[in-house]
């Protein structure tokens, strides 16, 4: 009985938001030709993914597994300010994670979490949410992170 207490509730744990390891994030757009990069922030450096590749390996048995290559200083500074700004409703909300599809267009908004030991991978698809329907604090950090992946292009 003890074994299944401690699983449910270490399946119910959270990432701390003040000690986060990283913060990933992208867009992509299923119904736009053009490439697509996946971020990944920590307190010291920034790097990208070039890969295209999440949108097919979200659903293999192993998932997406960033690899990525540094970004200049330059960039870094653009953007670091992002991973104290994630917002603690993103804990709480009821988000879709990277495996769901509609099997459909996608218009999807890539977030990461994890303090080291524990993660959370959400996303926010346009086609299937009301993005005005999103708390405020989400939907400030969401729409920093996307004038955020404007500047680094």
């Amino acid at each position: 009985m003890f074994k299944w207490l401690n699983r449910f509730f270490n399946k119910t744990q959270k990432p701390n938001l003040e000690d986060l390891e990283y913060l990933l994030f992208g867009r992509f757009f299923s119904d736009n030709y053009g490439t697509y990069e996946i971020y990944k922030l920590t307190r010291s450096e920034l790097l990208v993914d070039k890969r295209e590749l999440w949108h097919n390996e979200r659903h293999t048995k192993n998932g997406y597994t960033f690899v990525g290559e540094l970004m200049s200083q330059e960039k870094f500074e653009l953007v670091k300010d992002l991973i104290d700004q994630v917002p603690n409703v993103i804990l709480d909300e009821n988000l879709n994670g990277f495996y769901t599809t509609g099997n459909k267009n996608e218009d999807i908004l890539i977030v990461e979490i994890c303090d080291g030991t524990l993660k959370k991978e959400i996303t926010i698809d346009d086609y299937e949410m009301e993005t005005e329907n999103l708390p405020t604090e989400l939907r400030k950090f969401r729409l920093s992170i996307e004038r955020k992946i404007k500047e680094l292009d």
